[in-house]
């Protein structure tokens, strides 16, 4: 893949992140003005509410806000991607920059559970629902494709690698049942299996800090250390984002996240431009 076609990727990772983080900004303006019956959250045991510091919180506003800053990390972390580029060769920021897009999906959580409150169709629940995960999935699966390139895997092919994640994701998606009765606290349908799915994630996830690592030693490079810390930090910082609600648990889920794709993207530029 040439340096021209990996940024055209890029660009158009980019601009994906931007259309989806603008339909999230749309689809949250009821939820912030308090204009979405939340019944649907109370029969599924997934509304709660607390204060703190004097203020009222609920699970369906943190729920929104999590969408909308999941949305901006899109954003800004495909942008400086794009923006520090530096013509470097790297696979491991190819791959990532498809995991960085993966936040995006979530923006698409207010637009279906507001739909699902309103009556629309459950068919169309059903589909934002399989794309936001189709969207998890496939961030997994390309921070995994990006720690195998790390730890000494070699194939040129990497538009081929992506675009098989990416079929893999949606076939799971696809088939995974969904609970038409349980909504999470994240606003989207439950679906099966959920011990299961959270098993294999965290499996996934020591995998992938467990490449670089073996990468760092068998590079000899410091940078490598700093990728796998700051992957353990995003991968922590998504699990607490995907999976609370409270805001202080939130917030440092935000900040692992965001420091931890820094920390991944600036070692492995800088890595990549002095070899």
């Amino acid at each position: 893949m040439t340096i021209a076609s990996r940024r055209r990727v890029y660009r158009g990772l980019f601009f994906a992140a931007c259309i989806l983080f603008c339909v999230g900004l749309f689809a949250s303006v009821p939820f912030l003005e308090g204009k979405i019956d939340m019944s649907l959250l109370k029969r599924s045991g997934s509304y709660f509410s607390e204060k703190l510091f004097g203020l009222k919180f609920d699970s369906p506003g943190a729920a929104t806000w999590s969408a909308l800053f999941s949305g901006l990390y899109s954003v800004l972390c495909l942008g400086y991607i794009l923006f520090s580029f530096r013509k470097t060769v790297s696979s491991e920021i190819f791959f990532f920059s498809f995991w960085a897009l993966a936040p995006a999906f979530e923006n698409l959580r207010p637009l279906a559970f507001s739909l699902a409150a309103g009556g629309a169709p459950i068919s169309l629940v059903f589909f934002l629902t399989r794309v936001i995960l189709a969207g998890r999935t496939m961030g997994l699966l390309s921070f995994f494709c990006a720690s195998l390139y790390a730890s000494g895997f070699h194939n040129e092919k990497l538009g081929s690698a992506a675009g098989l994640a990416a079929i893999i994701s949606l076939a799971l998606a696809a088939s995974l049942p969904l609970n038409t009765a349980v909504f999470e606290t994240s606003m989207i349908l439950r679906p099966g299996f959920y011990p299961s799915i959270k098993l294999l994630v965290a499996l996934a996830g020591i995998a992938i800090v467990a490449d670089f690592v073996y990468a760092s030693f068998q590079a000899g490079e410091a940078p490598y250390r700093v990728v796998a810390l700051g992957s353990a930090a995003v991968l922590a910082g998504q699990a607490l984002v995907l999976s609370q609600w409270r805001p202080l648990l939130l917030v440092p889920g935000f900040i692992l996240l965001y420091l931890g794709s820094w920390f991944i993207v600036s070692r492995l530029h800088a890595y990549y431009l002095w070899q």
